[in-house]
């Protein structure tokens, strides 16, 4: 098979490090630009990075231009995008040929049991008035479609579409709820809406970049691309973070964690 990079039989020392730095380091996922394309941004960072999948893999961000290795962007995609073992053959190549990229996209790293986890949702155990939209619940492998982090293990708020014929569903007071309750409001399934649950504050970083003029009334959903919540919901929810987060964290018996990630509380 014909390619334009060496196979490796390990990862090199930088490649390790880098996959080391995405694992540790919280990115968004702003746009998929295709199968193999897409665009992030780092947490605490303002620019966005490109990366593409391909024979090489490119990112446009110093540390690839450089060094010509995967970086830690690009390992982020293949770790936490695809859920790759950091020690699969294909997490530390600098490149991957077409086959091994459909391997990728159709999660064929993944065993028997992992892909079946991806099967639909336990059903609820509460129903809201009809006309409402139904929201998933949350199971153990779950993840944030921004973050890409486990909505279980990060615990942090989280809201769902639940857009309906022009206006919000309600659910919950302000429509925030924890990963670990979120399940007592699940409601009847709706044809609007695809339920998915979402970070509140990375909610707030998709719709800073997806929105930039701040107009109009509706934001996007990350997953199904209908309307997720309208902007004023959305921002009130924010604005409820900074009350949720501390009392959350003392309930806990841990330290009160800071304010969501990435997010600034913008009332107009």
């Amino acid at each position: 098979m014909f390619r334009n990079t060496s196979r490796r039989n390990a990862a090199s020392e930088a490649v390790s490090l880098h996959q080391d730095q995405a694992l540790n380091t919280t990115m968004f996922l702003l746009k998929s630009l295709g199968p193999t394309g897409f665009l992030l941004r780092e947490d605490g960072e303002l620019g966005v990075v490109k990366v593409s999948l391909g024979d090489p893999h490119v990112c446009t961000c110093p540390a690839f231009t450089r060094e010509q290795e995967p970086c830690k962007h690009i390992c982020w995609v293949l770790l936490r995008r695809f859920r790759l073992p950091r020690e699969h053959e294909y997490s530390f190549q600098r490149g991957l040929v077409d086959r091994q990229i459909l391997e990728v996209l159709h999660g064929l790293h993944r065993t028997k049991d992992q892909r079946t986890e991806d099967g639909p949702a336990a059903p609820g155990t509460r129903r809201q008035a009809a006309g409402s939209v139904c929201r998933k619940a949350i199971r153990a492998e779950d993840v944030c479609p921004i973050c890409q982090e486990a909505l279980l293990e990060k615990r942090q708020p989280v809201s769902h579409c639940r857009r309906v014929r022009g206006r919000v569903a309600e659910q919950s007071p302000r429509g925030i709820v924890h990963p670990l309750t979120a399940n007592a409001y699940v409601s009847a399934p709706h044809r609007s809406g695809c339920g998915n649950n979402v970070h509140v504050s990375c909610m707030k970083v998709w719709a800073d970049h997806q929105r930039p003029s701040g107009s109009g009334d509706a934001v996007t959903c990350p997953l199904c691309r209908g309307d997720f919540s309208s902007l004023e919901l959305l921002r009130e929810q924010v604005h409820s973070l900074q009350f949720l987060l501390p009392v959350r964290g003392l309930l806990e018996g841990g330290r009160p964690p800071t304010a969501s990630i990435g997010v600034t509380d913008e009332k107009e």
